[in-house]
């Protein structure tokens, strides 16, 4: 595609994603997706008429981001007379969030903040593309999902859209460089310990090498598949909500006994929605359990079934046990971490050389970022040698005498991208999920707790 025919191309995906003369807040990093998106923009102007504002994020994670914003700043001046808003943010992750999601979220709520004061007709524009469509579906594969994780990125959600999703990044680079345009290189996307980058630098080249030149364009196309096929589904639970008058906020919340009538996939969108609106993160569990009748969800919320249909209710303010006195965290790959002043978690990363008493061990090249939280009430586990078998935490807690007093502040080990995926329960048990094989590098977590404590 040269660049005549790719501004052609790109002209007609901006005409599709918003109106003329629409105020768009462009999110450019100084790698080659934005600034080519940035290009892109300012190149299609004179015949789509936009009024463009730059924003670029400092998330201060990376030793080279102030070159970074320097780059942007002058490179946008010199080349495209714009001016550039520099914003600067620390990143705190939430319950249940890693690092990168923290980041993604706070980046994308600064961004919002931008959009929202140029009115009803601006958007977000950000430069994701083709091969970070197909990473992110293969991602969630592997991870394992269903419809909607399989819909990966939209050209438009909401108030953002993604011009660049059905280009090659190889296309991008090469318009750039006819153009005479550098860009930055994030040093962080070679490193193959995150999950994202081994996929990016390993996977992929795999597949396209030995099994589908067209891997990425495949990946792409099912993306687009599943988005198609979800708009029926949740079209679906809308209607089923809308025609028996439910409001996904009541607490407690009745689905009628014709919800066992629909779809589970339907069923698992209603759910999903309901989760949603309550501010919960659901695992596959927590949704096959809730279409049974009875699960016990995050933050003390119970679904249960009866003559009447399913009942979904959470305690209130009052009926709130106490929270845990240390914060959830993603784990070093190595070192101590204190938990609280009396107990710690000592954390090696060493071959595996077979099972340890009360020490978790997970499989490094499969889990290669952890974090740690408390337990809540309706945490299960899939046991260590019991697979297909999921547990209560509750229940292992009373096996092992654990004392209702220091359940709550109790580490589980979780994956840092998904903190209801339980890896293991410190000082107690793995997960079959996180089985370590001869020979192959674990991270080895001991939990150590101060004798007058214990």
């Amino acid at each position: 595609m040269d660049s005549h025919e790719l501004k052609q191309v790109f002209l007609q995906q901006i005409q599709k994603l918003c109106m003329p003369n629409a105020p768009l807040v462009v999110g450019v990093s100084g790698g080659a997706d934005s600034m080519a998106l940035m290009a892109l923009l300012v190149h299609v102007k004179d015949k789509w008429p936009m009024v463009l504002y730059p924003v670029h994020i400092d998330h201060g994670l990376r030793p080279n981001a102030a070159q970074d914003a320097l780059f942007v700043e002058e490179t946008l001046r010199e080349r495209f007379g714009l001016s550039v808003v520099i914003e600067r943010i620390h990143i705190v992750p939430e319950a249940g969030e890693s690092i990168e999601m923290a980041a993604r979220r706070q980046r994308y709520a600064v961004l919002e903040q931008h959009r929202a004061r140029y009115g009803i007709h601006s958007r977000i524009v950000v430069g994701h593309h083709q091969r970070d469509q197909a990473e992110t579906v293969l991602m969630r594969m592997i991870m394992g999902t269903g419809v909607q994780g399989l819909q990966g990125m939209k050209e438009q959600n909401g108030m953002i859209i993604r011009p660049l999703l059905s280009f090659s990044p190889d296309v991008l680079r090469e318009y750039l460089q006819a153009n005479d345009l550098a860009w930055r290189e994030d040093e962080s996307n070679q490193d193959t310990y995150f999950l994202r980058n081994r996929i990016r630098w390993d996977l992929l080249p795999l597949l396209q090498r030995r099994f589908n030149p067209q891997i990425e364009q495949a990946l792409a196309s099912l993306a687009v598949r599943a988005q198609e096929a979800y708009a029926l589904i949740h079209e679906q639970a809308q209607d089923f909500l809308r025609n028996h008058h439910i409001k996904t906020a009541d607490n407690p919340l009745r689905l009628p006994n014709l919800f066992g009538a629909l779809n589970p996939a339907v069923q698992a969108d209603i759910f999903e929605m309901i989760a949603g609106e309550w501010n919960l993160r659901l695992n596959r569990h927590h949704i096959e359990e809730a279409i049974q009748g009875r699960a016990n969800w995050p933050k003390g919320v119970v679904v249960t079934r009866d003559v009447q249909g399913w009942r979904i209710s959470r305690p209130t303010s009052r009926e709130l046990p106490p929270g845990p006195m240390w914060a959830v965290q993603v784990l070093p790959r190595e070192g101590i971490v204190h938990l609280d002043a009396h107990s710690r978690l000592v954390i090696q990363t060493m071959p595996f050389q077979g099972p340890r008493p009360h020490v978790v061990q997970i499989n490094k090249e499969r889990w290669p970022d952890i974090a740690v939280r408390p337990w809540t009430a309706g945490d299960r586990i899939e046991p260590l040698g019991m697979k297909g078998h999921h547990k209560k935490i509750g229940d292992i807690f009373t096996d092992y005498k654990i004392p209702r007093h220091k359940r709550l502040a109790w580490p589980i080990i979780v994956s840092a991208s998904d903190f209801y995926e339980i890896l293991g329960i410190a000082g107690i048990m793995s997960a079959e999920s996180a089985r370590c094989s001869p020979g192959q590098l674990c991270t080895v977590i001991e939990y150590q707790q101060d004798n007058d404590f214990a």
